[in-house]
């Protein structure tokens, strides 16, 4: 999802990944509610309706970003949309980001609708949305994902097919190696992940579909556009992805990103496990000590004043900093390799 704004004006403790994450879901649970009560493939659905699906779908963004915003004023109409729609869909549900997947197989096997019962799951519901696939509407106070009867049927035919889970397999890959690269770098320029995919998919179903695998970045990863419009892809916990433009990698290769993988997990394992054996059952109720402890982390990646790291360590507790927690968020600023050079610690 695009980041904008910038958030370097905030202190560090407003800038941690989970508070901006907890931003994050909030705007996407507002553009939710500001979508329409009816879907693309609904029976009550008319020409009336074409214009502002079109505009909230992703059809939109790609059409005036491929015609270098000179695309001329087109009236759509639901029939069209539909049609473009369900062109692409079996190659769509091979291309979903992982969340979103997740979400359709559970939508299907449970035959079109399903609560959603985790805010993490309001992102992936808000992409099925833009894809014009399904709609959230507001029972008993939760939201429901609601997918149409005649998506549904199609989409459990594909999901058992030999060549969607081909290409499923060949996505995950592509996952992990973009989670891995963003842990280790903070950003990374999306034209690797892209070549990437085009290599692994060449002989699918799915080839030469560029399209769809940029916009399976866009709905999978944080993302900004660098100084000279490219599209980076930025881990949710990068504050201030300003700072990683002239840095950000353009490839890494895969047998040097395990190596430094398994480096940087050396490293940082036991500091894990050293501040969150001191901050269970300490930290504030809607703070999990898992994630205080991530954040810190975060924090040290980003090079964040240990003062400030304090700090931040001070809000996320229920109780006062101790000794022990000093020592070993000490132990995590001077040792978590840095985003930025991807150097190891300044002192070992």
């Amino acid at each position: 999802m695009l980041r904008n704004g910038s958030s370097r004006p905030l202190h560090w403790a407003d800038k941690t990944m989970s508070v901006m994450r907890a931003d994050l879901l909030e705007a996407c649970e507002k553009d939710l509610a500001g979508l329409p009560s009816h879907c693309l493939f609904d029976s009550d659905c008319s020409d009336v309706d074409a214009e502002s699906f079109y505009e909230l779908s992703f059809f939109a963004e790609e059409d005036r970003r491929l015609s270098g915003g000179k695309q001329a004023p087109v009236l759509h109409t639901v029939e069209q949309l539909r049609t473009r729609v369900l062109h692409q869909y079996a190659q769509e549900a091979a291309l979903l980001s992982v969340e979103e997947h997740d979400l359709l197989v559970r939508t299907v096997l449970f035959g079109g609708r399903t609560p959603l019962t985790d805010w993490n799951e309001l992102l992936p519901a808000r992409g099925l949305a833009r894809r014009l696939w399904c709609r959230v509407e507001g029972q008993g106070g939760a939201s429901v994902l609601v997918m149409p009867h005649q998506l549904c049927s199609s989409a459990l035919l594909l999901l058992a097919s030999d060549s969607h889970k081909k290409v499923r397999e060949l996505v995950e890959q592509v996952h992990e190696s973009i989670d891995n690269t963003l842990y280790l770098l903070g950003a990374v320029q999306a034209a690797a992940p892209v070549r990437h995919m085009e290599s692994l998919l060449k002989d699918t179903f799915v080839a030469g579909r560029r399209d769809l695998f940029e916009r399976f970045l866009r709905v999978g990863y944080d993302y900004v556009y660098d100084h000279s419009g490219k599209l980076l892809l930025i881990h949710p916990g990068l504050a201030e992805p300003e700072r990683m433009m002239d840095y950000a990698c353009a490839e890494m290769d895969p047998e040097t990103l395990s190596s430094a993988s398994d480096s940087v997990g050396d490293v940082e394992s036991p500091l894990y496990e050293q501040m969150l054996s001191l901050l269970l059952d300490v930290t504030r109720p809607e703070i999990a000590p898992e994630d205080a402890v991530e954040d810190l982390i975060l924090l040290a990646k980003q090079e964040a004043p240990y003062a400030d790291m304090e700090e931040v360590l001070s809000s996320l507790l229920i109780c006062q900093v101790t000794p022990d927690m000093r020592r070993a968020l000490r132990e995590i600023s001077n040792r978590v390799p840095r985003w930025l050079t991807l150097g190891t610690s300044r002192v070992q």
